[in-house]
């Protein structure tokens, strides 16, 4: 059992969009994690190839057919593995079929880290780390940073209401925790890159109201806590 409350960014934002019976699944799910599965494990070797191809400039997806093809080989025993194995295969095909809709704009990528990375709002721990920082030079020679959140789930794919939430997050994220003083956060550099649904969304530039509904939701979740 988790006692403190806590939420990846990426269910938070399901979390905000879905119905109350929903809401509290979302919430045992995660105060009363199955031993047996790992979710930020699951898609591991479509996470690693998607952002190598992204830190490498987007430009080769050889590397994604390669793995792809060395998934395809990979013996398994167990059930549970090869449906896993078979699920990131499916999460690279679909990525593969995204490749134009990716937009560097000019900004360069790199890995964001996966030790570390959260916020906390009314005592609610979200888990942001966004898998790739990207910076660029804007039209006055300022240096523009954002980053840039993955999503595999077929289950709960993103529509643009709950992309947005991740959107608006990450941009609080890279202000607080990556942003260096001279540097700007770019909305335009804050996509969701949602796997599941093969859809770039893009960097939502109204986040005001949206931080709002999410200190309000952490509140909610906070309350409900104790009582899931």
């Amino acid at each position: 059992m988790i006692n403190d409350p806590s939420i990846s960014v990426n269910k938070l934002a399901e979390y905000i969009t879905s119905k109350g019976a929903r809401q509290r699944k979302i919430l045992a799910d995660r105060k009363y994690p199955d031993p047996n599965f790992n979710i930020g494990m699951y898609h591991r070797e479509a996470d690693e190839a998607v952002r190598e191809y992204i830190v490498n400039g987007a430009i080769d997806p050889k590397p994604l057919s390669l793995r792809i093809q060395t998934l395809s080989q990979q013996p398994t025993e167990k059930v549970g593995t090869a449906r896993r194995i078979n699920a990131n295969i499916d999460a690279l095909e679909r990525f593969s079929e995204m490749l134009d809709d990716l937009d560097l704009m000019g900004a360069t990528p790199e890995h964001g880290s996966q030790n570390s990375g959260h916020m906390m709002f009314h005592n609610v721990k979200i888990s942001v780390r966004p898998e790739i920082i990207v910076r660029g030079k804007g039209p006055k020679g300022q240096t523009l940073v954002g980053a840039w959140k993955l999503h595999f789930s077929k289950t709960h794919p993103h529509d643009d209401e709950s992309a947005g939430y991740v959107s608006a997050i990450v941009q609080e994220y890279v202000k607080n925790e990556i942003a260096g003083d001279d540097e700007i956060v770019h909305p335009n550099y804050c996509k969701v890159i949602d796997v599941a649904s093969g859809v770039v969304f893009p960097g939502v530039k109204a986040t005001n109201q949206r931080m709002k509904d999410i200190a309000a939701e952490c509140q909610n979740i906070s309350g409900l806590w104790a009582s899931i």
